[in-house]
């Protein structure tokens, strides 16, 4: 039996995955599966904890749905628990061994501390590479990132765990369908294997950068490159298509901007970074407009002031926290006066 299974299926471990379980599925209806498994915990805790250690574990179906164009899965309780566990082991193991230059893992600082990195250093370059993966998650190549992760996790028992995991049936409507290729959002362990996957960039690019004194940062398959010339815009573009290639991923064709950083910057994880005429840092032109189309969907429903109020305080604190921005002449900038002495009134 090896050390890693046994830590993923002790006490300390299941239990802390069972807690973050009952709280993101605390609204959940009546009829859902996670309270079966929170009224017969105790008995069912032991039979988890056996099948993982005698290497019997086995997923079922998973419930995939539709939204947005994306595939999300859901999974059931006890298998959504098994793959917190394994997210919780694995992060810890994991984490020393993937660059610092990706900021999706969590104490790395997420979204707004990648964001303002950027927005600190774009000042002292000149070109700019800012691209991602088209379809990322639904793309991802088992048989490589088995590979890549056979190089990392060298332990037998963890990996047919996650091979298991890999190769699902979707539930789609009641139709099983098997699945051979692409991690579904909703998966607790997605996270971290989205950053071993594309960690060949990270170690790689992440190289060229600092011996010649570029900048990278990545967010899941999001990046930016930060280079000084011309040149060296043309090299990192070319090892980062080789890198896609060897992966077998491809650039988003309406998301990648390679070139010169202008006085208006460029967009990045939903902000503007580099806006001269905002202090270097704004909100994307597609943030507002995404929000704004929020605002006429609930207008449009008769949705209440509180209703409509409720969904701004909540979008402005996510705009401003972690970042370092002039809120009111964005809003001025995007919507005008009139609208910040309606809807907005109190909250810029």
């Amino acid at each position: 039996m090896s050390q890693l299974l046994s830590l993923i299926a002790s006490d300390a471990i299941i239990d802390k995955a069972y807690s973050w379980l009952c709280h993101s599925r605390i609204d959940s209806h009546h009829n859902n599966d996670i309270w079966d498994l929170r009224f017969h915990w105790v008995t069912k805790k032991t039979q988890i904890q056996q099948l993982l250690l005698n290497g019997q574990y086995h997923f079922s179906p998973c419930k995939a749905y539709k939204i947005g164009g994306e595939s999300i899965g859901v999974w059931n309780a006890q298998d959504a628990l098994v793959l917190k566990a394994m997210s919780i082991v694995l992060t810890e193991r994991l984490s020393p061994q993937l660059s610092d230059d990706c900021y999706h893992l969590v104490g790395r600082g997420g979204t707004k501390a990648c964001v303002m990195k950027i927005k600190d250093q774009v000042d002292d370059y000149g070109y700019v590479c800012r691209s991602d993966v088209n379809s990322y998650y639904a793309t991802i190549n088992h048989r490589i990132l088995l590979k890549q992760l056979a190089e990392l996790v060298p332990d037998a028992d963890v990996l047919l765990l996650i091979e298991r995991m890999l190769a699902r049936l979707d539930n789609v409507n009641g139709a099983l369908l098997s699945v051979d290729i692409g991690l579904n959002k909703g998966n607790p362990l997605s996270p971290l294997l989205g950053a071993v996957y594309l960690k060949v960039m990270d170690d790689q690019i992440g190289d060229y950068c600092r011996r010649f004194g570029l900048k990278y940062y990545r967010f899941m398959d999001d990046w930016v490159i930060l280079c000084k010339t011309r040149n060296q815009l043309r090299t990192v573009v070319r090892l980062m298509n080789r890198i896609l290639a060897d992966v077998e991923q491809t650039k988003h064709p309406f998301k990648t901007f390679i070139g010169r950083i202008t006085d208006g910057g460029f967009d990045f994880l939903g902000y503007r970074i580099g806006d001269r005429l905002r202090n270097g840092l704004s909100v994307a032109w597609k943030t507002w407009v995404n929000h704004r189309a929020k605002l006429m969907q609930l207008y449009e429903r008769g949705a209440s002031e509180e209703c409509v109020a409720g969904y701004v305080r909540r979008w402005l604190i996510w705009v401003r926290s972690g970042v370092e921005i002039d809120l009111m002449e964005v809003v001025l900038g995007f919507f005008g006066g009139g609208v910040v002495d309606g809807v907005y009134e109190g909250f810029v």
